[in-house]
């Protein structure tokens, strides 16, 4: 299974990265020596990994949420018991395991409310629960080390030391702890953080709710032909063969700047009409257009022979190109207009789509954008119009030969090169 590298990145920074840092701190402080301090290291960081990639992968489901986040304490406790000899109830255990068990129990249980009251106090537990973990982290770190100094330096008895880290012991220095000035600090620092993560995440909830609302209040848009007894009725996306033809006006942004906004626009408007009648005599049809760009397929309600009736289409546009460049010559305006037009045929997905309450039936697929890469390559060789050969296959040996065979390119999805045609 394919993880998306910032769903690994996000679950090893706001679950897993302090846990990292803690391990690491901890078994430096109690493996006694450099070496064995760097290998336990790697094992620990190898298994939190594991971990993550697992979450990645399959946190999506409760139960493997919660299972999976004890992968790295179990390993850290296996591994401090076979080196060192560590007690399982020894402090940092129970403080691995403890939080452990708090961030998996409540990351499980929002994922099982998707939305909700349910959904908010277990995001809010968890985002609370992680600012006081964080900080527990902090200030045991800060304890074992100033133990181990005493120890060092002959100011308390190892059997005091070891009475300090206790877990019994843990709240005594924690009001002294805080009330230091640069303790309060990084206390206040992991609240504002924690609590800036947390009104993003209930932003992120509130607007899914109300989305989810939407959706249930305007399930379809009503399409003709679709009424049934005064109810909607789904039409499934269904899988077309079509050929998309991909057309710009070569340079427009600098044409836009000599014409000037007026004759800008009653120039793509001329442009729009000029596709719209070729291509409605052949079937076609414009399913987009974005500034100078024009996308069209042909096949979504015929699908027989399409790849014919698209090529002869960009001829006759070609052919009366020659009308829009007498309007620019009219207006006595240094402008060389030019086309680029690429054609491919393929799969498309038909269906309804659109926001809540717009939906209309359009497509998508790979076709379109193999048509607009041959587009944008009419520039590199330059040509006006560039057939994909998976179009050219599809012709009849009649159009084959009004096609002169330019050369071999990458296309989108394919592994080595194939051929592209021009008008002779």
């Amino acid at each position: 299974m394919k993880i998306p590298l910032k769903r690994f990145t996000d679950e090893f920074y706001f679950y897993s990265s302090q846990l990292v840092v803690f391990f690491i701190v901890i078994i430096f402080l109690t493996s006694g020596s450099l070496v064995m301090g760097i290998t336990q290291s790697l094992i620990i960081v190898l298994l939190m990994l594991v971990q993550t990639l697992l979450l990645a992968s399959q946190g999506h489901v409760p139960v493997l949420r919660f299972l999976f986040s004890f992968i790295t304490p179990i390993g850290y406790s296996i591994l401090m018991a076979a080196t060192s000899g560590q007690n399982f109830l020894e402090s940092t255990n129970l403080l691995l395991w403890g939080s452990a068990v708090y961030i998996g129990f409540f990351q499980a249980l929002s994922i099982t409310f998707s939305q909700g009251l349910l959904k908010r106090l277990a995001e809010a537990a968890l985002s609370l629960g992680s600012a006081v973990i964080f900080f527990t982290f902090y200030y045991y770190l800060d304890t074992r080390i100033n133990l181990s100094r005493a120890l060092s330096s002959g100011q308390i008895e190892r059997e005091a030391y070891l009475e300090a880290l206790k877990i019994s012991s843990f709240r005594l220095g924690l009001k002294e702890f805080v009330s230091l000035p640069q303790h309060l600090f990084a206390l206040l620092g992991i609240a504002s953080f924690d609590l800036m993560l947390l009104a993003s995440r209930m932003r992120a909830i509130g607007l899914k709710d109300r989305l989810d609302i939407y959706m249930a209040k305007n399930p379809l848009s009503l399409e003709p032909g679709q009424e049934d007894g005064g109810k909607y009725r789904e039409t499934a996306p269904v899988k077309l063969l079509v050929t998309a033809i991909s057309s710009d006006i070569i340079g427009f942004s600098g044409i836009s700047e000599i014409l000037g906004s007026l004759h800008s626009t009653t120039l793509l408007n001329k442009y729009y009409a000029l596709w719209t009648h070729v291509a409605s005599s052949e079937g076609g049809r414009i399913m987009s257009i974005n500034g100078d760009s024009v996308i069209l397929l042909f096949g979504l309600a015929n699908e027989q022979n399409n790849p014919e009736r698209a090529l002869w289409t960009a001829y006759s546009f070609m052919d009366e190109m020659e009308s829009l460049k007498e309007d620019l010559a009219a207006l006595a305006l240094p402008v060389d207009l030019k086309i680029s037009i690429g054609l491919h045929s393929g799969m498309v997905t038909s269906a309804l789509l659109g926001p809540p309450g717009e939906l209309r039936r359009n497509v998508y697929g790979d076709t379109i954008a193999v048509a607009a890469r041959l587009d944008s390559l009419c520039r590199e060789l330059h040509q006006t119009l560039l057939v994909s050969h998976s179009t050219f296959r599809r012709l009849s040996l009649e159009s084959q030969a009004t096609l002169d065979k330019m050369g071999e390119v990458l296309l989108r999805q394919s592994t080595r090169p194939v051929p592209v045609y021009s008008r002779k």
